[in-house]
């Protein structure tokens, strides 16, 4: 076949216009990326101003694209690697465009990147900002929605934390659709969360119930729970109206009233007292460690503040402090792998390494699928014998 000579000059200048389309494309993100870098590296705490600029690019930038200029930001600043509020913001402008591809918004999120915060926000733009609450008729009418929301569709093949995550925003929403009613709020998650197959989700979704009261993210949330957000003095007496797992995860979720206590080993040691069912206090320390990483690891240089606080708890609670720690490390974003074997590492140096890199095995077929690249490239950077038992973990 033979080409006019015409179109033999063309093809040379498309090829090239097509290169420089993609070189513009990247270059236009890493110029984002740099300028908010740029902008707010001076700021006293840069992720709140990371996740109010980021945001405005979605006037003319693309949910995806707006996610790879935090990537970028995020080889710059690390600790930005906790970005959960951001992917909130981004799924919920993203939704508010059309919200009748809310359930797209959420197949569309980042695996395993800001905590999946995502699909908390396509959720809540979907469903939290409606003028008015939903009737009881209402609520049954979008439960269907809500039951198969988080489940795998088509493409989308969601692991356990990413489907677990997705029931906790529906926690969130259910506070909005029945004007901060926990018991209804509650009850919806009992039958949302609970599956034919045996799988539970209820805790997660309750969990996202109680928290909106303690944890408000912006005026609206805080509005909603005005009338009922409890004190420090008053939060026992408020958990008592409740029974279950509602009890418990009002007194895990309530630490922002005790935010500074908490950070100290024994002032978490006292919150976590409130019950003496070994379970549940299992679960509060655990809870908390997602609070103590943040603060400890993430926002620190080192791990000298982790180890202090561990040893600081009772010696019964040690490894739960270091494993929890390196899980909640995976959790935010797998790219911190690294990080999370240095803290089994320091675990070893006080002969609780074991537990520490156990939790990383079992946690691999949460976080990833097994047999995939991504489940495979994680196990392999385990050392020996974890390596092994992580791959035949599958």
């Amino acid at each position: 076949m033979t080409f006019p000579k015409t179109t033999l000059l063309l093809i040379p200048a498309l090829l090239l216009l097509i290169a420089f389309s993609f070189f513009s494309k990247d270059t236009s993100l890493q110029n984002h990326a740099d300028r908010i870098f740029a902008a707010c590296r001076a700021e006293d705490y840069s992720r709140a101003c990371y996740d109010k600029e980021i945001p405005k690019l979605m006037d003319f930038l693309s949910m995806k694209q707006a996610f790879e200029v935090a990537r970028l930001i995020q080889e710059k600043d690390p600790s930005y690697l906790e970005c959960h509020v951001l992917a909130h913001f981004l799924a919920e402008r993203e939704t508010a465009k059309d919200k009748s591809r809310w359930k797209d918004v959420v197949a569309s999120c980042p695996v395993s990147m800001c905590n999946n915060g995502c699909p908390h926000g396509a959720l809540m733009a979907r469903f939290g900002n409606e003028n008015e609450f939903l009737s009881d008729e209402q609520i049954q009418a979008i439960k269907p929605d809500l039951q198969d929301v988080c489940e795998p569709r088509g493409t989308w093949n969601p692991s356990e934390v990413e489907r677990s995550m997705c029931y906790h925003a529906i926690g969130h929403l259910n506070m909005y659709a029945t004007n901060a009613n926990i018991n209804k709020s509650v009850e919806l998650c009992q039958d949302i969360g609970l599956k034919q197959d045996g799988r539970n989700y209820a805790q997660t979704c309750t969990e996202g119930v109680l928290m909106s009261v303690f944890q408000p993210l912006g005026p609206e949330d805080t509005a909603l729970v005005a009338a009922i957000r409890p004190s420090r003095e008053t939060v026992n007496s408020f958990c008592q109206n409740y029974t279950g797992e509602a009890f418990h995860a009002c007194h895990r979720e309530s630490w922002p009233l005790f935010a500074q206590d908490v950070l100290q080993p024994q002032g978490l040691t006292q919150f976590c007292s409130y019950t003496t069912d070994e379970s549940q206090q299992v679960k509060c320390y655990s809870s908390l460690m997602n609070l103590i990483t943040n603060r400890y690891v993430v926002d620190q240089e080192g791990l000298g503040k982790l180890e202090e606080f561990c040893k600081g708890l009772p010696r019964l609670r040690t490894g739960l402090c270091f494993e929890q720690a390196a899980r909640r490390l995976i959790q935010i974003d797998p790219l911190y792998t690294n990080k999370a074997l240095e803290v089994c590492r320091l675990a070893e140096t006080l002969e609780v390494g074991d537990v520490c890199y156990n939790r990383l095995v079992s946690y691999a077929l949460d976080s990833f699928h097994a047999g995939s690249e991504a489940f495979l490239q994680y196990c392999k950077a385990l050392p020996s014998p974890w390596n092994t038992k992580c791959i035949e973990a599958r």
